[in-house]
């Protein structure tokens, strides 16, 4: 897990400029491996690297057997010691264990189709010197952040938008979308979220596949000689994290935060008392506290939207205790409340097919909500998070199930995430399993994302006088911006320089507010 950068042009500054655009980011790797990096004809490349898989010897970048591509890779691939043999087979030699030194002999071998078999969170830039030209990628759902900018003839790319904003030359960052490669500047998309629907599953049947899917999704992920850390709130997908790592690793600690009237730290701590797991508490300061973090958050997050900075502050927390206990490796329960129609929204759709409909559209947003939020926070502290509720597997088979497991009415009332409460039945206890769905700033005791009245807005909306608020909202029309707590915010991402990431200017649903938009 690291921090990447690339310039490919012909300025001769441009060896200066990808250690600047890497001292940005510097979080991303450990200090002993910061700015490894290469001058390869027309391009430099470079990284920070956080030391996981072949901790001592996969120095980036890598270059393939021939000498021919070289990769700075931020990400794991948790499926490549199956591709390392098909490799070997074909007659590729190895230097490392690494999963980088895969990937760039896996592209030397079947170019982009190397991306059809890769199971794992990634975004990667290879420079080929022969043709001088590069290639680049980014996963299925965008858990790996990857950004781009083109100034006449010379391409930049980084982990994030601060690396990219601060370049004189660049004029306007661009998002890489997920799932799409880029071969010298053509974007392709190579997977799209599944729409098709099998009604012919059963209840059981799915019950069973999600069951056997979750499991080797954890399994995977854990498979590593470091101790495991678990973010965990005490509702049912973090805790199903948590058991389940717990099955296949010796050493998980469960990381809770939350304050006095946290009811998520109250029921974290019984569920690991009884069960025997190690667990950590961190208790966050109050509000008043928690404004003070806003400056860090926004400027970590790079966004301005009133849900992301309110839970980045929380989220501030479970990172730094994490960091603090020395674990490098984290796993959390992103990504189930987008695929199992977990939101309270979802319960007010009055069709399967506006909840699929739904689905479709917070998952295309979570690269931009819940995982930028996860990524930046952890990576602030050094430490790598992985989500198994996004196992490119779980989910191609979850997205192919009926919405009416999803979303279900139980006598008078109407249960979301029904299917996974069901599947969780064989190592949850009810009090976990059948627990609604709190948001992170409430679970911890504290307010939550309401437009009006939520987390910060107290003290941030008396900052920003009404005649304010209509001079930002004429001047910065295109941003969109509807309340004073928004204008707070966003003076900072523009002190941050973050407006040249005008892809922001579309604002993202989960973000915005927690209110309810049919």
């Amino acid at each position: 897990m690291c921090g990447i950068a690339a310039i490919i042009g012909k300025n001769k500054q441009d060896r200066a400029e990808l250690t600047k655009m890497l001292a940005a980011i510097s979080s991303r790797g450990e200090r002993k491996y910061f700015d490894e990096s290469a001058e390869i004809e027309t391009c430099v490349l470079g990284m920070n690297r956080l030391a996981i898989v072949d901790r001592e010897h996969a120095k980036q970048p890598i270059s393939s057997n021939d000498g021919r591509y070289s990769i700075v890779f931020n990400g794991e691939i948790y499926n490549y010691k199956d591709l390392q043999e098909e490799l070997i087979k074909k007659g590729y030699k190895f230097n490392t264990d690494s999963d980088t030194e895969v990937l760039v002999n896996g592209y030397a071998a079947w170019g982009p189709d190397l991306l059809q078999k890769l199971i794992g969170m990634f975004a990667f830039f290879i420079f080929d010197k022969e043709q001088k030209s590069f290639f680049a990628a980014r996963d299925l759902l965008g858990v790996k952040p990857l950004y781009w900018a083109q100034n006449e003839e010379t391409y930049y790319f980084g982990s994030e938008i601060k690396s990219l904003s601060q370049l004189d030359e660049v004029k306007e960052v661009k998002l890489f979308p997920p799932a799409h490669y880029m071969k010298d500047g053509k974007l392709t998309q190579y997977w799209k979220i599944p729409t098709k629907i099998n009604y012919e599953i059963l209840e059981n049947e799915a019950t069973e596949e999600i069951r056997k899917l979750f499991d080797d999704a954890i399994r995977i992920r854990v498979q590593t000689d470091l101790p495991i850390a678990v973010y965990m709130s005490g509702g049912i997908d973090s805790t199903a994290v948590l058991a389940t790592a717990a099955k296949y690793h010796n050493d998980v600690t469960a990381i809770i935060v939350g304050n006095d009237e946290s009811s998520d730290k109250k029921i974290a701590i019984k569920y690991c008392e009884e069960n025997k797991i190690k667990y950590v508490v961190k208790v966050p300061p109050t509000e008043a506290g928690l404004v003070k973090d806003i400056p860090w958050a926004i400027r970590t997050s790079e966004s301005f939207e009133p849900n992301m900075v309110r839970q980045v502050t929380l989220s501030h927390y479970i990172a730094l205790a994490a960091a603090e206990k020395g674990f490098k490796i984290i796993l959390c329960g992103e990504g189930s409340d987008e695929i199992f129609a977990g939101y309270p929204e979802f319960t007010q759709l009055e069709s399967s097919q506006k909840i699929e409909e739904r689905i479709i559209k917070f998952l295309s947003d979570l690269h931009r909500t819940q995982l930028q939020r996860v990524d930046r926070t952890s990576m602030a502290f050094t430490t790598e998070v992985r989500e198994p509720f996004l196992d490119k597997h779980l989910v191609e088979y979850v997205l192919r199930i009926s919405s009416d497991f999803k979303v279900k009415k139980v006598g008078e009332k109407v249960i979301t995430k029904y299917i996974l409460r069901k599947a969780m039945m064989d190592r949850l206890p009810e009090y976990i399993y059948n627990r609604d769905k709190v948001v992170l700033s409430e679970g911890a005791g504290y307010k939550g994302n309401q437009k009006i009245g939520g987390l910060f807005y107290d003290f941030v909306a008396k900052e920003v006088s009404v005649t304010e608020l209509e001079e930002y909202k004429t001047k910065y029309g295109d941003w969109n911006l509807e309340t004073k707590e928004e204008v707070y915010y966003f003076k900072y991402f523009l002190q941050f320089g973050y407006d040249k990431a005008l892809f922001n200017q579309e604002r993202t649903l989960v973000n915005k507010t927690n209110t309810y938009v049919k």
